[in-house]
């Protein structure tokens, strides 16, 4: 999914501050309700997408969950970094990436 649109738009939230990655630092904004939209990658771990999942959903956080049709390697292409799930602690930003990754816009 070598898209630049994605690419552009994953590495602004990134310089904007409002990307949260990797297990710990997603779990801990979602928790602390700040995150609006998870995004674990397809080669993330089914038992990694289902605790994510439900982070999520548990005591009414509602935090958007995806799972995208995008790799960590995608992903290290696009921001430097390798993880296999992030947040996106910015409702603006959530709502574009969540139309990118899920092919809304097409």
């Amino acid at each position: 999914m070598a898209d630049s649109k994605i690419r552009g738009h994953l590495g602004l939230c990134r310089r904007a501050g409002k990307m949260s990655l990797g297990h710990d630092a997603a779990v801990t904004q979602i928790k602390k309700r700040t995150a609006f939209l998870a995004v674990c990658c397809k080669d993330a771990s089914e038992r990694l997408i289902a605790e994510i999942r439900d982070e999520c959903g548990f005591a009414g956080r509602n935090v958007r969950f995806i799972t995208a049709d995008i790799t960590s390697d995608e992903i290290y292409y696009y921001i430097g970094a390798k993880p296999k799930v992030f947040t996106i602690n910015d409702k603006g930003f959530a709502d574009m990436l969540e139309s990118d990754l899920t092919g809304g816009n097409e």
